[in-house]
Parts: structure tokens; sequence; C-alpha cells
């Protein structure tokens, strides 16, 4: 049983919560601290020359996990690097994608995206002189065929398309393939932020044609608070658009020779800066150790199946707005409360012992996580949620707040 695998966060010593906040911060792996370990041992014992060690060899350590990933990216390992974080990797590749011109500077980005998303744009375009450059889309839950619309409304004009995914907000999956193939059609770049997608739902970055994407793995990736974050890049640009240089990105021969001149990396390594932490390391790859043992494809098929179970429930409630499209989701399911306090209602479910989020203006978000969740946690919170209804109806009745 996978649940048995992670330490559930507890309420106090003898109570687990409820925890459906995966989508914010996945629960931890109970053999982290065995991987954590061995890098601290190997730092007392080694020192600098942990590095290199045959029995550490730090100096590869990101490179190694690679094929570890790649399954959950579905992209080649050469195309992806293990790096930095998610907003410091999104500066990097825009430095090397958004190259606007008078005639084509549009950057365009879904609805209330992810406000380091919407900075990280914004810096850029200013950056050129375009301050009006980053256009949202109109609606905030929009069908394949709007987002099109909208990449076609602004054709030739357009730069680059930047989306999640997964929406933050919503939990709404985005058509990947099916805009990436629109953005070309008009001749821009189409750029993904992962962080909701990556472990939550099948990807194929390779497949999909995708330009380059981002990601943190602190969420569905259980790599725990600041983890080390991600980025690919398409083979086609490989070694063919601008970077800002670090050192590590230069090619490993060549790095420790100290030359003034960059020799890039192969692959998506060239847009490395820094040593990734072997201590972030070791939390990661304790996750993606689990995830080795998981069939991929019947997983997210039991992601799927129990958002649908929490969906059918909160839907049949009169005072609940699912907000998730039906037909578009990962685990997630965002949803509103019909109730005359509804934050004061969330509050009363977090105190009731069911971990889930608040958004603004009026989302919470739940994700029932299928290495950990349980279908009757579901029904639980269902239940719970439903006697909000009933309390408050009881509260109008009576005088009293619920």
């Amino acid at each position: 049983m996978l649940r048995s695998l992670f330490a559930l966060p507890r309420r106090d010593k003898d109570r687990e919560w409820v925890y459906f906040c995966g989508h914010s911060l996945g629960a931890q792996p109970k053999a982290t601290l065995s991987y954590i370990r061995r890098a601290v041992e190997a730092w007392a014992w080694e020192g600098v020359e942990a590095y290199f060690s045959q029995r550490a060899r730090w100096v590869d350590y990101a490179d190694r996990l690679r094929p570890k990933l790649s399954p959950l990216l579905g992209a080649h390992p050469d195309h992806i690097a293990i790096a930095h974080t998610l907003t410091t990797n999104l500066h990097l590749l825009l430095g090397s994608f958004y190259r606007p011109a008078p005639g084509r500077y549009i950057l365009l980005t879904e609805k209330s995206p992810f406000p380091s998303d919407r900075y990280a744009l914004q810096s850029w375009a200013e950056h050129y002189g375009y301050p009006d450059a980053v256009k949202e889309l109109p609606t905030l839950v929009p069908s394949t065929e709007e987002v099109i619309a909208e990449i076609e409304h602004w054709g030739e004009r357009l730069a680059g398309v930047w989306m999640s995914g997964v929406h933050y907000l919503t939990g709404q999956v985005f058509d990947m393939q099916a805009i990436t193939a629109a953005a070309h059609r008009v001749g821009a770049w189409a750029g993904w932020d992962l962080a909701h997608a990556v472990g939550n739902i099948p990807l194929a970055m390779d497949a999909w044609g995708v330009d380059f994407a981002v990601w943190c793995s602190y969420k569905y990736l259980n790599a725990g608070p600041g983890a080390v974050g991600g980025l690919y890049v398409h083979p086609r640009h490989h070694g063919r658009v601008p970077l800002l240089a670090g050192w590590w990105g230069n090619r490993l021969e060549t790095r420790f020779l100290m030359r003034p001149a960059f020799d890039p990396a192969p692959g998506a390594l060239a847009w490395m800066h820094s040593n990734p932490s072997p201590i972030l390391l070791g939390a990661l790859e304790a996750s993606l150790d689990i995830f080795a043992q998981v069939d991929l494809p019947a997983y997210f098929e039991a992601v799927k199946a129990l958002h649908r179970r929490l969906r059918a429930g909160l839907s049949a409630l009169p005072h609940v707005e699912v907000v998730t499209p039906p037909e578009a989701h990962g685990a997630q399911v965002s949803f509103r409360l019909r109730l005359p306090e509804p934050k004061k209602a969330f509050e009363t479910l977090l105190r009731q012992g069911f971990y889930v989020d608040w958004r603004e203006p009026d989302i919470i978000r739940a994700a029932p996580v299928a290495l950990y969740n349980l279908p009757d946690e579901v029904e639980a919170f269902t239940a719970a949620v439903a006697q909000l209804g009933q309390d408050e109806l009881l509260g109008d009745r009576y005088g009293y707040p619920y």
C-alpha cells in the first residue's frame, strides 16, 4: 500500500489530518530522511571530495536523477535539467525565447495566472520596452477552442504563449498539444508551467512539441518545501537559442578547467547556473523512487477516479459550485460555497480535521492524491461539506451562526 510509505501531517499526537493539499505541498515520503542523511553523512565524512568520490559523486547527482523523472514528463532525459526553482527557471528561459519586435511582442497567458508567472512575464515585457505586452485570456475556465481563437486573434503579433498545464486556481487541465500547435501556426512559441501538472496528469513534452517548460517539485512530486525544480527545452532549440550562461551549465568535461569562455553542456543542461544541493536532490529522489514502483497509466487513472468521486459528491450539494471542468482535470477539485460566510465555513472544515486551502476571492481547493489518500476520506469530506449546508439552514432558522 503506497499510503504506508508516506508520513501524513498530524493535527496532534494521535490524529492525522485528512490531507487534501498535495496540490500545495505533497506529503513527505517516510524514506526522505534516510536519503537526506546519506548526503549529510557524505558531507561529514568526505567534505568537498564528495563531489567526485565514487560513493557520493555529487557532481552529476542531478543528471543521474533525470532518467527517474523523465517518464513523468514524457521527455527524453537529455531534454530536462533538474535545477533552481520554478520562477528562476522561467526567467532563464524567457531570456532565451522572448525576443520581441515591434510587430511581434504579445505574450498570452491564462486569466488569473499564478502571480509569480505574471510577474516574470511582465518583467521581461517591461525590460524590452513593451509594458502592455502581457495579455490574459478573457475567461477563467476557457474551452480549448476559446484559447485557440485568442491565439488566432493576436496572430502575427504574438511572440509566445505561456500557460499552466493545470491552472493553479481552478484545477483545469489545458490541452497542451492543441494549444502548442496553434501557437506554432502563427509563428509563436509555447511554454508551460507544469507546477500542478507533473506527477498529477500524464505528460508528453517531446511528442507534443512544446518549446519549453518549468516546474517545481514540492507539490505532486513530494520533494519537500523549497524543493529543487526543473526545466525542459525541446531538442530543436538545443544550441540554437541564446541563453544566460552560468558555470554549472558548462560542459562537465571542461567545467573545472575554469576557462573564460562558456562551453555549454549538451541538451537542457546548458541552462543550469548553479550546482543543486545534494540534500534537496536526496529529498526528490526519495519520492521518485516511489513513483518508480507505480504503473503510471494506472496511477493517473486512480487520480481521475478519486477526483470524480469527490466531484460527484460535491456536485450533488445545492450549496456547492464546482469550478473545475468535468472533462479537464487532475486530482484537484476547486469549488465555491454558496453560503453567507464561505470563509467561515472553510475554517469549520479545518477545525473538523480536513486540510484543504482557500484562495481568494472565494475558491476552496481540495486534491485527493492517489499515492496516499483514500476513498473513505473523500466520503468523509463530502459529508462534512454537506453538513455545512445543514448548519447554515439551522443558523437561519434559529438565529445563530454555524
